[in-house]
């Protein structure tokens, strides 16, 4: 509850006024400021305090570093800026310290710390880099790269534990996000820094895995449905959260474990005639030569936008004929590879 003096306005403190030069008591009154600057324009109504001698404004350190928070977050929020609570998130999420943290980033030391303070706004690119973060993969590249500079860091006590946590958060999303992350998660543990995983490559490893399954096995081995992009098959979930990456290598994980004896014979078979063999744009090709994704898009043009579904329908009765053809059976799946030299010919 207020008290009488502060429903008035009145306070007890007293405070110098460069004005007039008395150290006085004060009023505090509303009044509206204005913030500009590059992405981004508001008013704010804020109470400050005026001289009860001359009624000019006074200058006070407290009052003002409360105003420069309160603006500093809808700075943040206008230019789309991380929020300090967004960055504690990500420090709690990872159970990293904000000196760690700035140390991983390449930053001073007390970077985070100033952000996390309130009355330092982050540029625009330091920002994004601490939105990626949110994606467990994006944090796990971070400790990646941090580790090629040295190996000693490895055995850190906050490497070590700035790892695990992002491998619990990977089996969250793994359990959230359903199967096809797991498929995701095993291709990206038979990664290395000699043969990386991009993005591109992982949507058509992701894909053919899908179409050697329904074929083999009668059944997907996940649910999701893919559609015929301009670079061929793309998962959408899975594109969501490795958009990001773009064209870098994307982070190897711990290897997992959950699968049948089935799908760890197609698994296998596509990184041995797939992925062992092909670069992302050769597996690209292979994608647009094959008659699922060619019939999904049949009406669109060369490099127009798709979203039409490539139908596990379609993916059997293509498959279904290749398995003929070529005698491919999932006790001799090694004349994949027949196939896929034939279709490339």
């Amino acid at each position: 509850m207020k008290n009488d003096k502060e429903r008035s306005g009145k306070m007890d403190k007293m405070l110098l006024c460069f004005e007039c030069g008395n150290l006085s008591n004060y009023n505090l009154r509303e009044t509206i400021r204005k913030y500009e600057g590059e992405g981004y324009q508001f008013e704010m109504l804020v109470k400050i305090p005026f001289c009860d001698v001359c009624g000019a404004p006074i200058y006070d350190e407290e009052t003002e570093n409360e105003i420069a928070k309160l603006a500093n977050e809808k700075i943040r929020e206008q230019r789309e800026i991380v929020s300090k609570k967004d960055i504690i998130e990500i420090l709690d999420t990872y159970s990293v310290s904000q000196k760690f943290l700035s140390r991983l980033l390449g930053w001073g030391e007390i970077t985070l710390t100033r952000y996390v303070g309130g009355n330092y706004t982050p540029n625009k690119s330091n920002s994004d880099k601490l939105k990626e973060l949110k994606n467990p993969y994006m944090f796990k590249k971070l400790l990646e790269d941090n580790l090629r500079d040295t190996e000693e860091r490895k055995e850190e006590k906050s490497f070590k534990k700035a790892s695990c946590k992002v491998h619990k958060e990977l089996e969250k999303l793994e359990e959230s996000k359903g199967k096809i992350f797991k498929v995701v998660n095993w291709f990206l543990a038979q990664s290395s820094d000699e043969a990386p995983i991009t993005h591109l490559a992982l949507q058509k490893l992701l894909y053919f895995t899908q179409c050697w399954s329904i074929a083999l096995d009668g059944k997907g081995i996940f649910e999701d449905d893919c559609q015929a992009w301009v670079h061929g098959a793309v998962y959408p979930r899975v594109y969501e959260v490795f958009k990001q990456f773009k064209y870098m290598p994307l982070p190897r994980v711990e290897e997992v474990e959950h699968f049948k004896d089935n799908e760890l014979i197609i698994l296998n078979a596509v990184k041995t005639y797939y992925y062992d063999v092909y670069n992302a744009k050769a597996l690209e090709d292979i994608c647009h030569r094959e008659e699922p994704y060619k019939k999904a898009r049949k009406g669109y043009q060369e490099g127009e936008m798709c979203q039409e579904i490539i139908g596990k329908d379609s993916i059997q009765e293509y498959y279904g004929r290749i398995l003929k053809d070529y005698n491919i059976q999932m006790t001799d799946i090694s004349k994949i590879k027949n196939y896929l030299n034939a279709l490339l010919k």
